[in-house]
């Protein structure tokens, strides 16, 4: 196994050199912490305070991995709600949350394969949004306990939660198309970019269809999940030669951007168009109007992953075997319509 004189040989800078690279201490060079950095990715080195903590059998650190940019971690209310479910969980048994924002795909983001080798965690949770890019892909070779929030099982079909966004998506359809809106456009985001995008539109697919409409006659608009795209993809629709009379939103955020653009432009929501959105992130109660969405339970599901991966470190720690528990079968959430007055049937004549 390498020591931290192997790494400072290999760098060529003194032990205490990488001593401070590893405790992030100032006053390292750019250049130096790179090549410090370079030679424990190159040599397989576990730094000392995690050989420490794997002496004791548990670090008391839990590794969060949301694939995504700080941006987007900190300005989207849904995945805060996930975070807020697993901190809870975690402080309550004196554990400290570790997140990490790779790059993806992961299997080529030195940022993560550092972050998983550094032995200084007991667990991994991942937010497993991007599709065909398991967080957990190597996690076999570090043999943490997992637990995936999303689509793609850590291993096979065991040790994951998610909402049931399908069902959610054809529910929310369903009801506009109850209203009487026959005249739709969609809001939605690349398939590449999340497995809840694809599950939310198959959803309003089914829905869709059902009622003899083709789907592909339905206007769509591209955003990101962002206000601000959703405020771009309704300006779009709207400059189309037939206003919609109902537009449907894969989250809430592109929703209240719609509204906003639909009013700047002088019609109403939802006198002359319904928009709905998906998720009920806080704040959507006292939007303007308030906004009708579907409700995926984020807190609960953070909960409950953090309360299945303990069980899986218990049961580690307990068998005294660097494998992890065998897994629990993947649970789905149950989503909720939630009817608020953003919605209603549309004008006649």
């Amino acid at each position: 196994m390498a020591t931290i004189r192997d790494v400072a040989r290999r760098a060529e800078v003194s032990p205490a050199t990488v001593s401070k690279v590893l405790t992030n201490t100032p006053y390292v060079s750019d250049d130096t912490r790179a090549r410090v950095l370079d030679a424990i990715e190159e040599l397989g080195y576990v730094p000392n305070f995690a050989a420490r903590a794997l002496t004791k059998k548990l670090t008391h650190n839990i590794g969060v991995i949301f694939p995504f940019n700080l941006n987007r971690l900190f300005n989207d209310p849904y995945t805060l709600k996930i975070l807020e479910g697993i901190e809870e969980v975690c402080t309550s048994n004196e554990y400290n949350v570790l997140i990490s924002t790779p790059l993806v795909p992961l299997k080529k983001s030195q940022q993560y394969h550092r972050f998983v080798r550094s032995g200084y965690l007991d667990g991994l949770i991942g937010l497993q949004l991007i599709p065909d890019d398991p967080t957990f892909k190597s996690n076999d070779e570090f043999g943490y306990p997992a637990i995936s929030i999303g689509y793609h099982p850590v291993t096979s079909q065991s040790n994951t939660v998610y909402a049931d966004n399908a069902s959610g998506a054809k529910t929310m359809a369903n009801y506009v198309l109850g209203l009487g809106h026959r005249n739709l456009a969609i809001i939605g985001i690349a398939e590449s970019a999340a497995t809840g995008a694809s599950q939310r539109r198959s959803g309003f697919q089914q829905a869709i269809e059902d009622a003899g409409i083709d789907l592909a006659s339905i206007p769509y608009a591209e955003g990101d999940f962002s206000f601000n795209s959703g405020y771009s993809a309704a300006a779009v629709l709207l400059s189309q030669r037939r206003n919609p009379t109902a537009i449907l939103c894969f989250n809430d955020l592109m929703a209240m951007g719609a509204i906003q653009c639909i009013q700047a432009s002088g019609l109403r929501v939802p006198d002359d168009i319904t928009v709905v959105g998906f998720d009920n992130i806080p704040g959507t109660e006292y939007f303007t109007p308030p906004l009708t969405t579907v409700d995926q339970p984020a807190r609960k599901m953070g909960i409950r992953a953090a309360t299945l991966l303990f069980e899986l470190i218990t049961a580690k720690a307990k068998n005294h075997t660097s494998h992890p528990h065998p897994g629990f079968p993947p649970e789905v959430f149950p989503t909720e319509l939630v009817i608020r007055s953003s919605a209603s049937a549309p004008k006649r004549g």
